[in-house]
């Protein structure tokens, strides 16, 4: 029986997919239509950013408090016409005291109880700590504010780890809709008085309910529990979007914490970007999609470059879509093999899709240990590690994956897969 990583392998971090709130008329959540197979739902993102003006996001750091599943207040509830109820439920001492509120079913909330946010003491330990950041908030001109980097960053070096405000399960703002999102503010009236501050200092794009519009502004949005929901990350919103971005992005949704590192050597000054949508599409059909989720064109580098180069950049990413299916086939028919392998790996490089690195010489270890090259396929099990697949959805298997690979090449599920089949 193949392992889960064929499909999960292709979920780095570029392939995420927006979620959006539709906030006038209570009409459903819409989602890109372009959804595509190589989407992981618990990376996908929406972005934001601070208000102008504001310098620098407060800077809270509390000290340690016990672990606590209880909620510090009394959950809210209100039903939608189905008798679907859903309550605000808020920890006041979770992640040391920055605390965090669930607007969601009975159910989820009992279950959350047993996430590691919850149960595993010192989890949070080392997020949420802005103290001595590596980057700080500048406004850009038409654009609003980003985050700048202050030191010079290597690959895989740690740019933000926080813990969201609030979870909300989305379908909950409909049943809130007609009382004017009550139960929605209440989950930002139970949270300590730093954390509404933070909330608060995030920007909200449109006119309307001060919470709802922050979340509809800089919320990201995912599975959580089987059920979708959205994720209030202020400090991680503040990234903007790029097509070609310097840093890449993993969601845990068991320990609640959204980490970004860099993904390529970032220098001191320069923007520090993520995408908000898939990117292994077509120049037009970015543009499509930012302009309709975002209501913005994108002038990032490749966007700003000439007709030739984006021509050539859509023929690559054609590629890669292709390269990644036939290397996750495992039937006969397959055309995959090391050599295409390697090819997937300079395109990525071509493209600038540093983050796709990890995995990309994932696929070479099982490609080359397929054939029975194990000498290969450790050497690309290695650069798997080394490389980091801090980005893929399923991280936790596809290290370990890899692992085992290297401890016996020749045990391992691949060893001589493709040439039994031949």
């Amino acid at each position: 029986m193949l392992p889960s990583l064929i499909i999960a392998g292709c979920a780095f971090v570029f392939c995420a997919n927006a979620g959006h709130v539709e906030v006038e008329v209570p009409t459903g959540i819409s989602n890109d239509p372009t959804e595509s197979n190589l989407l992981n739902a618990s990376q996908i993102v929406r972005p934001g950013g601070l208000d102008e003006g504001v310098e620098k996001i407060p800077k809270v750091k509390k000290p340690r408090k016990k672990l606590s599943t209880r909620w510090t207040t009394k959950p809210s509830c209100v039903s939608d016409d189905s008798g679907q109820e859903f309550c605000v439920y808020t920890n006041s001492n979770f992640a040391n005291g920055r605390g965090i509120s669930f607007f969601t079913t009975e159910e989820i909330s009992e279950s959350v109880k047993d996430l590691a946010a919850f149960s595993e003491e010192g989890v949070h330990d080392e997020v949420n700590v802005f103290s001595d950041p590596p980057w700080e908030v500048r406004n850009i001109p038409g654009r609003g504010n980003g985050l700048f980097a202050t030191r010079k960053l290597e690959r895989g070096d740690l740019i933000i780890a926080d813990t969201p405000l609030g979870v909300y399960n989305s379908d909950a703002f409909f049943a809130d809709y007609g009382l004017g999102y009550q139960y929605l503010r209440k989950t930002y009236d139970q949270l300590p008085e730093e954390s509404r501050v933070i909330l608060m200092s995030t920007a909200a794009h449109s006119p309307g309910d001060p919470i709802m519009e922050r979340i509809n502004t800089n919320a990201f949005a995912g599975e959580f529990e089987g059920q979708n929901h959205f994720f209030l990350y202020p400090e991680t919103a503040l990234m903007n979007h790029d097509c070609r971005p310097n840093s890449m992005y993993y969601h845990n949704t068991s320990s609640l914490i959204h980490s970004a590192h860099a993904s390529r050597t970032i220098n001191p000054g320069e923007e520090i970007t993520i995408t908000y949508i898939n990117l292994l599409q077509s120049g037009t059909e970015r543009q499509e999609i930012l302009k309709m989720m975002w209501g913005f064109d994108c002038t990032c580098e490749l966007c700003s470059g000439s007709e030739l180069s984006k021509a050539r950049s859509d023929m690559n990413i054609e590629k890669i879509v292709q390269y990644h299916k036939d290397l996750a086939d495992w039937t006969s028919s397959s055309p995959a093999s090391p050599q295409l392998a390697e090819h997937l790996l300079e395109l990525y490089n071509k493209e600038h899709l540093y983050a796709a690195l990890g995995t990309g010489h994932m696929f070479a270890s099982l490609a080359f240990n397929a054939v029975g090259n194990v000498d290969m396929a450790f050497q690309h099990a290695e650069k798997a590690l080394e490389a980091g697949m801090v980005s893929s959805g399923s991280v936790i298997d596809d290290v370990e994956e890899m692992k085992t690979l290297m401890k016996g090449p020749k045990v391992h599920w691949s060893f001589m897969a493709r040439a039994r089949m031949g």
